[in-house]
């Protein structure tokens, strides 16, 4: 008798363990979903692409911004909060910042690449930046997003989004001491 109920028992626990590693198994089998959708695909942070976007942030940090004419296209559209420049203007516009401040950086900048199912390849940079006004000494920060648009390995467009009125008031700063001194500010 003792031994029915052994048997009994045994036989029970081998169909729980049977069923138990079937059902593990068959969660094992899971596969991942690809999303195949036109605005959906790979995101990098170590590729190519990111190494550049931050190679061209530490040249913006020391006023080397022409370092941009390696990657960018002569007649790219580069967007500060809408409004439109060209390349040779945005580089400009980044090389003046070295005008108005010291030390200038970009703390703890996030950097990433998407390769969309569509083609579109975009860079996406979020960054803390700061600055010491080179006329008052004030140190400023602000926060930044800007996205890189690739075609054909070069960066054709540029969307960058914060608040510019501090480096406005530090540009007219600009404009005000260098007219006193009756030099030439057209920047």
């Amino acid at each position: 008798m003792f031994k029915k109920k052994e048997l009994k028992s045994s036989q029970s626990m081998k169909k729980y363990i049977y069923y138990l590693a079937i059902g593990f198994l068959l969660s094992c089998n899971e596969s991942i979903k690809i999303d195949t959708a036109p605005l959906s695909g790979t995101i990098n942070q170590s590729d190519e692409k990111t190494k550049i976007v931050e190679k061209l942030g530490k040249a913006y940090t020391t006023g080397t911004s022409e370092l941009a004419n390696e990657y960018f296209t002569p007649d790219g559209v580069h967007k500060v909060n809408d409004v439109a420049y060209s390349t040779k203007e945005i580089i400009e516009g980044y090389n003046f910042h070295s005008l108005l401040f010291d030390d200038l950086k970009h703390n703890d900048p996030h950097i990433t690449t998407m390769f969309y199912n569509n083609g579109d390849v975009f860079t996406n940079q979020w960054v803390h930046w700061s600055g010491v006004s080179k006329i008052t000494g004030q140190s400023h920060a602000l926060d930044f997003y800007c996205s890189w648009k690739w075609e054909n390995d070069k960066i054709a467009e540029t969307h960058c989004y914060f608040d510019t009125r501090m480096i406005e008031k530090e540009a007219d700063l600009f404009q005000q001491k260098n007219s006193a001194n009756g030099e030439n500010t057209n920047q």
